[in-house]
């Protein structure tokens, strides 16, 4: 079909050419588009297939196309399309449509290319690396992660990782989030952790601390793996050139080197938030339930297994399945909308119920037999947080609503801008191009087609893009709301801000290119392309600068505590094995067991006491510390609940035996019980009721451990502040000063941020050259503290 008078043809990238354009050789056409995609042929072969395939392209388009072989307007002919980004022709017939099961009331087309084409675009795509090098490429950096990264959040601690360490070892350290009483946490998320615990401690004879590091290179591998799956996605169903931007910004954002390996369960649901948003990026048509159901499911798992609030993230995807809908050209059939809504409808009510009894009946199995109580730990989560009233979140502290903001400011700089500015800039593209009767489209061949191609008109685009990009700005409105505030709580949606501040920047490109092609010649459209190409790329580059920045300054002045506890490791002396590795406590003869209805004091038992006072919240964990040694807390000025200790085997290793129960034939018979390492028997501290717990953060005395009783001491003394001493603190004395009863065994700087240059918020938040700092504070410096393992000496020590 001619195409109207009066317009100019289109090319991809939205510019109007001229009709002295439309004869340019195809030749010259080719190499143009390789300069607007910001790529050149690696091969003289890939050169000449593409040039001769664009030719025969050419020769079956409609008479009024451009170098691209795309018509104008509503003038392109039934048999064009695009792939990502480039007007093709898709050669279509009416028969492949008829075959179609879903052609009628699809969004898009659900074929595959033809060779030919295929091998077209692949000459003239930009590179783009495969999932096996992303993967590889996310990994390392996971690793290093996982090496030096810091522990960002004391409930990672206590929450996760001593549950751990006292399923694998029956020690550790108990909240009151465990009580059956309470119980908001869910043993069947431990459980998983620890199977990868103990494989790692069998199969590599691994000690405590490197199974606590095996486990975060595990918790980085499995980041990756869902990084570059999202990549991939973004890749093969958006455009390469935003996947590639994706990739870096993935792999040098400041937040995704803290969330990555973080064991918690807001990080387990931003791993299944990545391979959710890896299906929902998927054209939403599909006849077949497989992308409903598998976007259902990591919703759900990330939910019912992690952190049921991510669900929220899933709510776009329903309006998109219910809202999103396109009709066929065809005329051979027709479906109605509400008839198709229906189906969509049930396939993702099936699709909830199919997830809700596979996930969620294991994990209240699995409860049920640690806490010994029927339980369902997702649902008292939701009760507590949103119906907790006066016990709520909130009495454990509360920030003002520009929290987020900073936090999104310090860990993704500029790409946070971006990422908050996607939308609007959506939108304004939007109007721009029709203003300027410019094809507006962000190269996805499946979400978001050519409208004027033949294989179908997507009802309304914007809407489309509006509900992929709304995850986020929903979860910031949702937990903004909220008084209690938390950096882990933004993890979820780390990937999809990467991702919408790659699309901002996507876009920007768009428009400065479509501007500036308005009023320059033809030869200097390639250059314009590949300059605003640039611009990306040096965005980019300089937001990984700073996020490098950041990262460097979290080590350098934060990592103290992490190095001190890695050397305590092996500093802490334990006179006589107290429990051997890997297997249930066992005790020095002459012992006894406890009770469980005893509340223990901490220190009655035979271990070496590892204390802190003041630093009770950058403890790592027992992993830690050496076999026979524990923690031990003193009073500081917190006077809220800290946590006590799990209750403990009886320490003859031996269970109690069961009584016989009569059966309904009279016989007595003696009921079944596993006996395993972990069950239930031989860790009573997951169904015993601590006497002392309560959810109101008030402190409890019992939970101390007396001064005396400690062999080892880890404190922050800040030197540098001696000037400025005024009387002695008795709660928290400078223990580390008092030589005459403690000796430094190994310290660490610990940056401090009430004098020097430590005051600065930008000092203290990214890394600066010492020079430049000096610089910047008018002659002042950093000053540090030391972070220090100091050992009782033995002529104080008490008998």
């Amino acid at each position: 079909m001619p195409s109207p008078a009066g317009t100019g043809a289109r090319r991809p990238n939205g510019i109007l050419a001229s009709e002295s354009t439309k004869t340019t050789t195809a030749t010259t056409t080719s190499t143009t588009n390789n300069d607007m995609n910001g790529t050149t042929l690696r091969e003289d072969t890939a050169t000449t297939t593409a040039t001769s395939t664009k030719q025969s392209l050419k020769q079956r388009a409609s008479p009024h196309t451009n170098g691209n072989g795309a018509g104008k307007g509503s003038g392109y002919s039934k048999d064009e399309g695009q792939i990502n980004g480039i007007l093709v022709d898709k050669r279509i017939t009416d028969d492949e449509h008829e075959d179609s099961a879903d052609s009628n009331s699809d969004t898009c087309s659900d074929r595959d290319p033809n060779d030919e084409l295929l091998r077209w675009r692949n000459a003239v795509m930009p590179y783009c690396p495969s999932y096996s090098v992303a993967f590889k490429t996310l990994f390392l950096v996971r690793a290093l992660a996982a090496t030096y990264s810091n522990i960002s959040d004391c409930d990672e601690v206590f929450n996760y990782w001593e549950p751990m360490h006292y399923l694998q070892y029956g020690t550790g350290l108990q909240t009151w989030e465990y009580s059956p009483l309470y119980a908001i946490r869910s043993w069947a998320y431990i459980l998983l952790h620890t199977l990868a615990a103990e494989i790692a401690r069998l199969a590599m004879s691994a000690n405590r601390l490197q199974v606590f590091f095996i486990i975060r290179i595990i918790l980085g591998a499995i980041s990756a793996h869902c990084e570059a799956t999202l990549y991939r996605a973004v890749v093969d169903e958006v455009d390469p050139r935003i996947g590639r931007y994706l990739l870096l910004a993935l792999l040098s954002s400041a937040g995704t080197w803290i969330a990555s390996n973080a064991f918690l369960p807001s990080t387990f649901a931003m791993y299944t938030t990545m391979l959710f948003f890896s299906q929902m990026l998927q054209c939403p048509h599909r006849q077949s339930g497989k992308r409903t159901f598998w976007a259902i499911f990591w919703v759900g798992l990330g939910a019912l297994l992690g952190w049921p609030f991510s669900a929220a993230v899933g709510l776009p995807f329903a309006l998109e399945e219910l809202l999103i809908h396109s009709r066929s050209q065809s005329r051979k059939k027709t479906v109605r909308f509400r008839d198709w809504r229906r189906m969509r409808l049930l396939r993702l009510l099936t699709s909830s119920v199919a997830v809700l009894g596979c996930v969620l009946v294991p994990i209240v199995l699995i409860d049920r037999y640690y806490y010994k109580k029927l339980v369902v730990v997702p649902l008292n989560i939701v009760l507590y947080n949103v119906f907790g009233g006066d016990v709520g979140p909130d009495i454990f502290g509360t920030e003002p609503w520009w929290f987020y903001i900073l936090n999104g400011l310090l860990n993704f700089n500029v790409l946070f801008l971006a990422a908050i500015a996607s939308l609007p800039v959506l939108v304004s593209q939007d109007q721009y191009s029709q203003e300027l009767d410019v094809l507006t489209y962000y190269t996805i061949p499946d979400v978001l087609p050519n409208p004027p191609s033949g294989t179908g008109q997507l009802k309304d685009p914007l809407l489309l893009f509006t509900l992929k990009l709304s995850p986020l700005y929903l979860w910031l409105a949702i937990f903004t709301a909220q008084p209690h505030k938390e950096e882990r709580f933004l993890f979820v949606v780390y990937p999809l801000l990467c991702f919408n501040a790659v699309m901002t920047l996507f876009m920007a490109q768009k428009i400065v290119q479509r501007g500036l092609d308005r009023f320059v010649t033809r030869s200097k459209t390639a250059a314009i392309h590949k300059y605003s190409a640039g611009l990306v790329w040096t965005v980019l580059i300089a937001s990984a600068a700073i996020s490098l920045s950041r990262i460097l300054a979290l080590h350098e002045h934060y990592s103290a505590p992490i190095e001190v506890y890695r050397r305590a490791f092996d500093l802490v002396q334990v006179p006589t094995p107290i429990v051997v590795e890997g297997s249930d406590p066992s005790v020095l003869p002459g012992s006894t067991a406890h009770s469980l209805n005893d509340a223990r004091t901490p220190g009655s038992d035979n271990s070496v006491r590892v204390c802190v006072g003041k630093e009770w919240y950058r403890f790592p964990s027992h992993y830690f510390l050496p076999e026979g040694a524990k923690l031990g807390l003193i009073k500081s000025h917190f006077d809220g609940l800290l946590p006590g200790e799990f209750t403990e085997m009886a320490q003859s290793g031996e269970l109690p035996p069961l009584s016989s129960q009569p059966s309904a034939n009279g016989k007595q018979h003696r009921p079944m019980r596993i006996d395993w390492r972990w069950s239930a028997e031989r860790r009573p501290g997951t169904s015993h009721v601590p006497r002392l717990m309560n959810n109101q953060n008030k402190e409890v005395s019992e939970h101390y451990t007396p001064l005396d009783q400690c062999q080892y001491l880890i404190d922050l003394d800040y030197s540098g502040r001696l000037e400025n001493q005024g009387p002695e603190d008795l709660i928290e004395p400078r223990y580390l000063q008092d030589k005459e009863h403690w000796e430094k065994m190994y310290c660490k700087k610990f940056l401090d941020t009430t004098v020097g240059a430590g005051r600065n918020r930008w000092v203290r938040a990214f890394w600066i050259p010492d020079k430049i700092t000096v610089a910047l504070m008018r002659g002042q410096n950093k000053v540090w503290g030391d972070y220090c393992l100091a050992r009782r000496k033995p002529m104080e020590t008490k008998v």
